[in-house]
């Protein structure tokens, strides 16, 4: 994420894009309660109860009232990392979770969650040494130790991945997990036998689960059994979509089973498929190109030309939420300002939780003075990454505009603080905290 801040000379753009939102539907934290306590457990169930929903934002605002209660909660401090994990904020998550962890030494939860995020974030050094910290205070918790080993697999380090695995099957020989990734470990080694076991194992325990179902199937052939692969893979009844790779094994499957005609049916959906994946990839690459260069024309304020590119990097990737958002940067430059809300509607739509997308239409909504909107979409920025200054700043203009010095003050000091450089900030804070400039202006 970078700042982003609008700003328009003689139509031009001139973008670094920011972060907010506003606790809007969020279930009331109950009546006051009778104790600090009390009201503390009462915000933190409601933050739970908006985290199952997946509405990440809300839940972060309560967490954080939650926090303020009761600032050592440590299921709200899980929870607080958990919701800025929802919404991919890693370096936000990270920081909770090892200030949680200076603050509860033995925690093994908060341990657990530590890893399990930096495996999500795919630094698994760092989850391998938070894991094993948790492991010896909970040397017995098997989902700890098939973390620790899929953090192990992750990274290569087949050795010390099979420990834990065998360690949990020790303790567990039903453990579906573990069953599947020793027979990767297995498959991979060429250990068809053993493989063999372990994967039966695990689609025994989970039949519906496809990458288990796949990997039985690819030592089943090597095994050569191979009509009972192919059953696995398509069975006569109810047979499951499958990906490129589930494809490649079934040709392989029919094709050992002496099923030249089939062999040969499923090997054209395989190069079908392999060719849509390519295109796919090229046409994601191709439209990320093409908004590049569409950029580039808009600070140039070439916006027709620059509006086609993005028409070609939509019709490349309709998914592509970057597309629609400079569509809607380049809209509000010209004003057209219905068709730049319908732009960055279109974004969020594809990416809800995208601080940048979050951000132009709050400065959409504040150009059309629908102040509550804007309020809305720069709190919300806020929320999802609290150290954008920019939407802190936008926050403060309209309560400024709303002749609320007090709060207006507070936002330009949150963005002075965390941008303490920025000239347009220090002013705002200066002006707004006297009284003489203020009567002065108005």
């Amino acid at each position: 994420m970078y700042p982003f801040r609008i700003v328009l000379t003689n139509f031009a753009l001139c973008f670094l894009v920011s972060v907010s939102s506003r606790v809007s539907g969020v279930p009331p934290a109950q009546k006051k309660s009778s104790s600090p306590r009390n009201e503390a457990r009462a915000v933190l169930e409601s933050a739970q109860s908006l985290a199952k929903q997946q509405r990440w934002p809300e839940a972060i605002e309560l967490y954080r009232r939650a926090l303020a209660l009761s600032p050592r909660n440590e299921a709200a401090e899980i929870g607080l990392s958990g919701a800025y994990q929802g919404v991919h904020n890693y370096e936000e998550a990270r920081s909770i979770l090892q200030r949680a962890r200076r603050q509860h030494l033995k925690s093994v939860a908060v341990l657990s969650a530590l890893g399990s995020l930096e495996i999500e974030a795919e630094s698994y050094d760092a989850a391998i040494g938070a894991l094993r910290s948790a492991l010896v205070l909970a040397p017995d918790d098997m989902k700890l130790r098939n973390l620790l080993g899929t953090a192990y697999l992750s990274m290569g380090d087949s050795a010390a991945a099979l420990a834990q695995f065998e360690k949990v099957l020790e303790r567990d020989p039903a453990n579906q997990l573990a069953h599947y990734s020793r027979a990767q470990i297995f498959a991979d080694t060429n250990q068809n036998a053993k493989a063999l076991a372990d994967a039966e194992q695990g689609v025994s325990a989970k039949p519906e689960y496809l990458p288990g179902r796949a990997l039985l199937a690819k030592i089943l052939v090597r095994q050569k059994q191979c009509g009972r692969a192919a059953e696995l893979l398509r069975p006569a009844a109810n047979p499951p979509a499958l990906d490129t790779q589930s494809l490649f094994l079934l040709g392989n499957a029919y094709e050992c089973a002496g099923q030249t005609e089939l062999a040969a049916k499923v090997r054209d959906e395989f190069a079908a498929a392999s060719q849509a994946d390519r295109k796919r990839a090229e046409d994601e690459t191709q439209s990320k190109h093409l908004v590049e260069q569409a950029n580039e024309l808009a600070r140039q304020n070439k916006f027709p030309d620059a509006l086609a590119l993005l028409n070609q990097a939509l019709e490349k990737n309709p998914k592509n939420g970057f597309a629609y958002t400079q569509k809607a940067k380049i809209y509000f430059s010209m004003r057209r300002p219905d068709q730049a809300r319908q732009a960055a509607q279109q974004a969020l739509a594809l990416q809800p939780f995208q601080p940048d997308f979050l951000y132009v239409l709050g400065v959409i909504a504040a150009q059309q003075g629908e102040q509550d909107e804007a309020l809305a979409a720069f709190e919300k920025v806020t929320q999802i990454n609290p150290k954008e200054a920019d939407a802190h700043f936008e926050i403060g203009r309209i309560w400024m505009q709303r002749k609320d010095r007090t709060k207006a003050l507070a936002a330009f000091r949150k963005a002075s603080e965390l941008d303490p450089d920025d000239a347009d900030y220090k002013r705002a804070v200066a002006e707004t905290s006297s009284p003489e400039e203020i009567k002065r202006k108005n």
